[in-house]
């Protein structure tokens, strides 16, 4: 008799030792199991920079940065609202992430604002992403439906406001200069504290500055107005002033860790000219060779002419 009890407390402990470490492995680390978590509940104040983001824990961000130096004509505007608002971005963005979105203009980077930083909230259905479906141990599913609601509502409005055809062409690109403040600069909250960082790029690439210009180094001598190709990035380096001005800006190793960086390349008509497209696309994925970045894409969009 002793010995079928012992047998029995061995059995319920192996079950509820088994069980535990089922349901530790049911989320990510620092993934909250409730919007109300004991621990690491959800931010739902709006006034809060990290509405809808866990109180203690930091899961990934997804950093845009869209160029609008250039003027945009609709279908740019369709192809990059398809690409990072939407569907797409939830489908691509697991819960509790934090998306942000800023833009390239004539603004230095370090006087430009982020215009939106919120997580993005679950769905509350099953998909691909762990913890993506309400969880009935301790949430209503129809309250968490209508917090993804209203999480959707605000990305709705800013895409709106976010996506413009009739901004001025700028007086200068500074996709450089952004690049590196992104990776550089503490106070965009994008840091290697975030085990997974992904950024997104969203611009014509053509670099133009009082310190170097693509316009001027994408051109050979039997093109004098509009670029046609550009020359080698090793070529570019060769300019010492050039060359100094990256290296001071290059980020540290640290900055580097954990990411990816997405470039969502906008064909502007010239740009479809032969040989400019493949040389300018070489052009910085050299430039993310020789800074350290590893993990990279580049999507171009379908020529539009």
């Amino acid at each position: 008799m002793l010995f079928r009890l012992r047998l029995t407390l061995l059995s319920l402990f192996i079950l509820a030792f088994f069980q535990s470490n089922l349901l530790a492995k049911k989320f990510p680390v620092g993934y909250p199991e409730c919007l109300k978590d004991d621990k690491n509940p959800i931010i739902l104040n709006s006034k809060s920079k990290n509405q809808f983001c866990p109180l203690n824990s930091k899961l990934g961000h997804k950093f845009f940065i869209v160029d609008f130096t250039s003027p945009l004509k609709q279908a740019q505007v369709d192809w990059i609202e398809g690409r990072i608002f939407g569907d797409t971005l939830i489908k691509n963005t697991p819960p509790y992430f934090k998306i942000s979105y800023m833009k390239i203009d004539d603004t230095p980077p370090q006087s430009q604002t982020i215009d939106y930083s919120k997580c993005r909230f679950k769905t509350g259905n099953k998909s691909q992403y762990v913890g993506e479906q309400t969880n009935s141990g301790c949430e209503g599913d129809k309250f968490i439906k209508e917090i993804f609601s209203a999480w959707e509502a605000l990305n709705i409005k800013f895409k709106n406001e976010f996506l413009i055809t009739n901004a001025p062409e700028g007086k200068q690109s500074l996709i450089f200069e952004y690049l590196f403040h992104v990776l550089r600069e503490s106070k965009v909250d994008f840091t290697s504290e975030y085990p997974q960082r992904e950024l997104v790029i969203v611009s014509d690439l053509m670099q133009y500055s009082k310190r170097f210009s693509f316009y001027n180094h994408c051109k050979t001598s039997s093109e004098l107005i509009k670029p046609n190709k550009c020359k080698s990035f090793a070529s570019l380096l060769k300019n010492k002033k050039i060359k100094n001005y990256i290296d001071d800006r290059k980020p540290n190793k640290d900055s580097l860790k954990n990411l990816k960086i997405t470039i969502l390349y906008i064909n502007h008509d010239y740009e479809t000219r032969d040989g400019l497209s493949s040389s300018l696309v070489k052009l910085w994925e050299d430039l993310f060779k020789y800074i350290g970045v590893e993990n990279y894409e580049i999507v171009k969009q379908l020529d539009i002419q």
